[in-house]
């Protein structure tokens, strides 16, 4: 159990394509867009289910523990295996499909 803890940084990195890939879309994702005018903060809005979503396309999980002078630090870095998505976002939502 874990009592009295604070989450001192949450950071969801999304990089642009380096180069263009080519592919048929799989296991499409779509997300309700309400307000948001960019992919970014769509995907930081509905952050959790973006994450079970690459979770089962999957992920390596990398967790740290330290402890220093009774002090308790942890640390997850989630990074999805290289993968190319076709992205199509509009007004009303985005779909998100991994290419194979």
């Amino acid at each position: 159990m874990v009592k009295d803890a604070t989450l001192y940084n949450e950071t969801l990195l999304i990089s642009k394509a380096m180069t263009k890939c080519e592919g048929t879309p799989q296991d499409e994702f779509m997300l309700m867009n309400r307000d948001a005018d960019n992919l970014k903060k769509l995907i930081s809005q509905n952050s959790q289910e973006f994450i079970e979503y690459i979770h089962k396309l999957g992920m390596h999980v990398n967790h740290d523990e330290k402890t220093i002078n009774m002090q308790n630090s942890y640390t997850t870095v989630l990074t999805l295996k290289t993968t190319c998505f076709k992205v199509d976002f509009n007004d009303n939502f985005a779909t998100i499909a991994p290419l194979k």
